[in-house]
């Protein structure tokens, strides 16, 4: 990282280019120098689908900050918030038989899983990689046992990537203003340090982004970024699916789910309907609140199934000492809805149900600034263009 140069990132998502320059100092501090936010143009679930377009929108707003701060810039570190990207978790093994673990014996694993991964995946290039378990002996440990003697070692490791041509697509943009990829970081990881950051410690932490029309589900295992999943849709299904099964205006069900509490009203009897006075626009009709719960309750269950309790694809993680932190997008989801979403986990999961924060554009742009001076304790692989292998790369981090 240079010292007192201007340092630049380009967060790229569906509804934005977001630009920011910041400048370093000697304590590893840094000061905004500038930013602009511009509506995105090419862009499609985050990545470049137009060439020509996100590159005239680049070029145009990076002449305009190399103007105002007299700074021509040659590189800039990407902020990534693409839909289509791959999380493995490869677990490598070194019997001991008692003798002691050494550099040798890490590189070995490493070289495995990074052939394994590297050979599976051909299509894919790596982009974050985390250290996400030291087991010596059926024991966790917090960090490398270097030195140690024992009789079974397992080193386990989180690989985050991305298609290669839609890397090549990021650089063909950059190029075409004059820049190259410092490095690619998902926006999804640094908004979850910032998420667990306001955690108490627990082994695991799930957290449980629902949006309006999209979702999506992280796991931080020991402050390792272990697994990201997204999904298209969110808590828009639910008022969807009543506005057809209740033949009712959308406008009718939006106004009902931004007024009536719906925990209110534990079980509704069958008399019950809807008041009157949601109904100024369309026809009155009697529906009764408990056609309503269940309704809200199928689609509730079936968020919470698809994203957490029957997807299969965390199968590979445990459910012991976690605990899940769900947040809601839409206020009137969380203030009317949330105790239908809090009867879907088992009682004996610890979970926390909040609004999701009122984000500031610059929250993730800060994030991955602390990120790229400060580093993480469990990230394994700070950049993605170098002269060095990724092998020795990973080397680096971990041994040094």
């Amino acid at each position: 990282m240079e010292i007192d140069k201007p340092h630049l990132f380009i967060e790229i998502n569906n509804k934005n280019f977001i630009f920011f320059v910041v400048q370093y100092s000697q304590n590893l501090d840094f000061k905004i120098l500038e930013d602009i936010k511009v509506r995105s143009a090419g862009v499609t679930k985050g990545q470049i689908t137009d060439i020509n377009m996100s590159s005239q929108v680049i070029k145009d707003n990076l002449n305009i900050i190399e103007k105002k701060i007299k700074y021509t810039f040659k590189k800039a570190t990407i902020i990534n918030d693409e839909d289509n990207f791959k999380c493995i978790n490869v677990s490598g093994f070194k019997k001991l038989a008692g003798s002691q673990i050494t550099n040798e014996n890490i590189s070995f694993i490493l070289n495995n899983m990074k052939r394994l991964i590297t050979t599976s995946e051909p299509e894919y290039s790596l982009i974050h990689l985390f250290n996400s378990g030291f087991i010596l002996d059926k024991v966790n440990l917090q960090k490398l046992p270097m030195g140690l003697y024992g009789e079974f070692y397992n080193h386990i490791l989180t690989f985050f990537l991305l298609l290669k041509n839609n890397i090549k697509n990021l650089k063909l943009v950059l190029n075409n203003c004059h820049l190259e990829i410092d490095r690619i970081i998902f926006k999804s990881f640094v908004d979850g340090i910032k998420q667990i950051k306001k955690i108490s410690f627990k082994e695991k932490i799930i957290l449980i982004n629902i949006s309006k029309n999209k979702s999506q589900i992280s796991i931080f295992n020991h402050s390792s970024f272990v697994y990201l999943e997204k999904f298209d849709f969110g808590t828009d299904i639910i008022m969807r699916d009543v506005s057809k099964l209740c033949s009712l205006k959308m406008s009718t069900v939006e106004r009902i789910f931004s007024e009536f509490n719906f925990n209110n009203v534990s079980d509704p009897k069958e008399e019950a309907h809807l008041p009157k006075k949601y109904f100024d626009d369309e026809i009155y009709r009697k529906i009764s609140l408990s056609h309503f719960y269940k309704i809200i309750s199928a689609r509730t269950e079936e968020i919470i199934n698809l994203i957490y309790k029957k997807n299969t694809n965390l199968n590979y993680f445990n459910n012991k000492n976690q605990i899940i932190h769900l947040s809601f997008e839409d206020d009137n989801i969380f203030d009317n809805l949330k105790q239908f979403f809090k009867k879907q986990f088992k009682s004996n999961e610890e979970i926390f149900i909040f609004k999701q924060a009122k984000e500031e554009y610059l929250d993730s742009c800060k994030a991955s600034a602390e990120l790229i001076v400060r580093g993480h304790e469990k990230e394994a692989i700070p950049v993605v263009q170098t002269k060095k292998s990724i092998i020795s790369r990973i080397f680096t981090t971990i041994f040094e």
